[in-house]
């Protein structure tokens, strides 16, 4: 598009968008008789009259309407070309607001966020750490951490780390009631209770969702995890809750040939056409460190 064209292109939409001349002039900084040779020769190109001029204001004719509706776009998507360049140039600030949950946010969230911050000192880092369900748009956050299958929602979702659930118990648990051989065998355990009243297996690449009973429930990881250690019975948890046992000995995996499909940790973010540079650079820092 050559710079006639597209400086008649940008003195229209501002006429419309102000319904002024003299406003779309300012807004241009240029004069108002420029703006009117503009509009007039966009008008002598195309063949057509766009707009109607009497001395109180400034409307569009049928096809002027039609044209501005697509001239919007243009302009709208220049804007947002040259709002990304500025924005990759700039380095993030203000306040990152993120909502986290549970172990996984303490242990792996906490420590990337405050590397991040140490590569950009100018932004504000704010976790909030709940189970409860958010709106982030709503709330004023611009990410939440979440884990395992996602809801279909009309927020952009990135995974950023792998997600594996690991079913195990404790050796002196093991040895009394013995393991089980198959996911039907575990109405036959005391199983430990999170939120769900189902655990997740896959047979056969056949998701299996199997209610199970026992007498401890607690919607804390770590709280579940300890009651395993002590043999009260058979968990399912993510599995960065328990590598460092079951590589000690203090728990023993079972029923690894059931094993569901890795769900991942998902960073969430209202869809925006134009990310901001702080909530970018973070999804990307947090991708990059840890899967």
């Amino acid at each position: 598009m050559s710079g006639h064209r597209w400086e008649s292109i940008e003195a229209f939409e501002r006429v419309v968008r102000f319904q002024s001349f003299s406003r779309a002039a300012e807004d241009l900084g240029v004069s108002r008789s420029h703006v009117s040779r503009q509009v007039s020769a966009l008008e002598n190109r195309l063949g057509a009259q766009l707009l109607l001029r009497t001395t109180r204001k400034v409307s569009t004719t049928e096809v002027g309407q039609a044209f501005y509706l697509q001239c919007q776009d243009i302009v709208g998507n220049l804007d947002e070309a040259e709002r990304a360049v500025q924005d990759q140039q700039a380095k993030p600030r203000g306040i990152l607001r993120v909502s986290v949950a549970g172990a996984f946010g303490e242990d792996f969230i906490a420590p990337a966020a405050i590397a991040f911050m140490a590569q950009y000192p100018d932004l504000t880092v704010e976790l909030d750490f709940s189970n409860r369900l958010i709106d982030l748009i709503s709330e004023g956050y611009d990410i939440a951490i979440r884990a395992g299958t996602l809801k279909d929602s009309s927020l952009i979702a990135r995974r950023i780390s792998s997600r594996r659930l690991t079913t195990c118990a404790a050796p002196a648990y093991l040895e009394r009631y013995g393991e089980p051989s198959s996911v039907d065998a575990l109405t036959n355990h005391n199983c430990l209770l999170g939120t769900l009243d189902t655990w997740r297996f896959r047979d056969n690449n056949r998701h299996i969702d199997l209610r199970v009973a026992g007498n401890w429930r607690s919607n804390n990881g770590r709280a579940l995890r300890h009651a395993a250690l002590a043999g009260m019975g058979l968990v399912q948890l993510p599995s960065f809750y328990v590598d460092q046992d079951i590589a000690a000995g203090t728990l023993l995996s079972v029923l690894d040939h059931c094993t569901p499909t890795d769900t991942g940790v998902w960073a969430v973010y209202p869809h925006n056409r134009h990310l901001s540079a702080k909530v970018r650079l973070f999804v990307s820092f947090l991708a990059d460190h840890l899967d």
